[in-house]
């Protein structure tokens, strides 16, 4: 909802102007930057909501291994993108870079001299890109903890640490990450409006997060138990990819399962037109991917899609049952058909009716 009614445009033309010059859409459905790193925008609320269900599902404390994953992850880019330079009279110019670098993505600000984060993140996340930030512009690596303080403020608490690491690598990529690159020159369609930290879209805080992030923490996954039960779990069929990954995948994509059932969207697709409306509205235009290929079975309301192989599969399955059981009353049993590049996803009644 917009913040005010009065018909006065909240949008910061020049930010969204310099957003939309950085970041350009794929037909399948996801956001690219300049550097061809893969990202995804999400609302404060719900990542903060995703993570505190992820978690639950694991039901082990993960918010160093989120830490971490968001600090390589950070790391990572800052390096291959050369945010960072060496030399005399770089520490301004590096200062200004990482600076733009929090504002445009809707993380916030860093202060480094003070180690101040001032953010609406959680905190493991806005924790570990300020790490990589802070260890990357000093050139020296640190023992982290973080302290929140308030809802907005979060001290870090680095000491110094003698082990020579190397850079963090390109993640582990999962099997669902496609290996060819898909062409990113469409325009993002939303406008962004400039708040005092970060940014919003028609008055909700929202900002964009790399999703090989959540790559790196799926995969730290792996060998974990979780608290799914059996009745979950026997819920899908997945075939085409090594059976170690079938938990991480079926863990990530029923996070965002629960997390659109817990919201209030309301929604009803049953035609194919209208698959294809709600999945531009709630998932394209946002990076969560996209499926122009859709068969409905208008007898049992099954819906079957083919779906270009992507590292953002876990979050668009996950909408793709939610807005299938809002619009039908069911519950889903989701199968999964893996082959060179695609995926067919299928999602019918996990009960018989009559």
């Amino acid at each position: 909802m917009p913040l005010i009614d009065s018909g006065e445009s909240m949008v910061d033309y020049d930010f969204t102007r310099q957003f939309k010059e950085y970041f350009s859409m794929t037909d399948e459905g996801s956001i690219k930057d300049p550097h061809n790193h893969d990202w995804m925008v999400w609302s404060i609320t719900d990542i903060e909501r995703w993570w505190g269900i992820f978690e639950t599902n694991l039901a082990v404390p993960f918010g160093r291994k989120l830490f971490n994953s968001c600090c390589d992850e950070e790391e990572y880019q800052i390096h291959v993108n050369e945010i960072i330079k060496s030399g005399w009279f770089k520490k301004s110019g590096n200062l200004k870079r990482l600076s733009n670098r929090w504002s445009l993505f809707g993380w916030g600000r860093l202060n480094i001299e003070s180690n101040l984060i001032m953010t609406k993140l959680p905190s493991s996340i806005a924790s570990g890109f300020a790490v990589a930030g802070i260890e990357s512009f000093n050139k020296v690596r640190y023992k982290s903890e973080w302290k929140q303080i308030n809802q907005t403020e979060i001290l870090l608490e680095l000491n110094r640490d003698i082990n020579e690491l190397p850079i963090a690598k390109k993640h582990t990529q999962l099997p669902w990450v496609c290996q060819k690159d898909s062409l990113a020159n469409k325009s993002l369609d939303f406008e962004l409006e400039s708040r005092e930290l970060g940014w919003s879209v028609e008055g909700e805080a929202m900002l964009i997060l790399p999703v090989s992030l959540f790559s790196r923490l799926f995969y730290s996954t792996l060998g974990s138990n979780t608290s799914l039960g059996a009745e979950i779990l026997d819920s899908w069929n997945v075939t085409g990819i090594e059976s170690k990954f079938i938990k991480p995948l079926i863990l990530a994509s029923y996070s965002s399962y629960q997390l659109f059932l817990n919201s209030d969207k309301h929604v009803f697709a049953e035609s194919i037109e209208s698959w294809i409306n709600v999945i531009s509205h709630y998932c394209k235009q946002w990076g969560w991917g996209y499926s122009s290929e859709i068969s409905v079975d208008a007898n049992s309301n099954s819906i079957k899609l083919k779906y270009r192989l992507h590292e953002n599969l876990p979050f668009f399955i996950g909408q793709i049952m939610g807005i299938w059981e809002r619009s039908h009353g069911r519950k889903p049993k989701v199968s999964l058909f893996f082959n060179d590049d695609d995926v067919d996803i299928l999602i019918e009644s996990l009960l018989d009716y009559i």
